[in-house]
């Protein structure tokens, strides 16, 4: 994904306290929107928490990434929650681990919600 590959891979992009208090503070219209900073460039870019999920004893969000296009797929990027001196962070993926922890998402969003080409037809 090259949303993720844009954000620095190796330190933690944001807080996790400040996702938690932005998902609490969601408005009536259940707005899910949260704003990371890329450390590498300084851009905000904006994000809509979709979904978290357990794999192999560490914790990862899912963030959807809105597009200009309102008839396009939203881009989705998968972070990791870690711990740094006691204070809870987002991290993105390294490249190697990246292809595993997709493509179990993939299918527990598979065994959950079914195929949807299955459901197209």
């Amino acid at each position: 994904m090259s949303e993720d590959k844009e954000m620095n891979q190796s330190e933690p992009v944001n807080n996790k306290d400040e996702l938690l208090n932005a998902i609490a503070e969601m408005d009536v219209d259940m707005d899910r929107t949260i704003t990371l900073t890329d450390e590498e460039t300084g851009e905000d870019i904006e994000f809509i928490v979709n979904d978290t999920f357990n794999m192999n004893g560490k914790e990862y969000i899912v963030l959807l990434q809105p597009t200009e296009d309102p008839d396009a797929d939203y881009e989705y990027v998968i972070m990791e929650t870690v711990s740094v001196d006691g204070e809870e962070m987002l991290q993105t993926l390294t490249d190697k681990e990246a292809d595993v922890i997709y493509d179990y998402y993939d299918k527990l969003c598979e065994e959950l919600y079914g195929d949807d080409e299955e459901s197209d037809e």
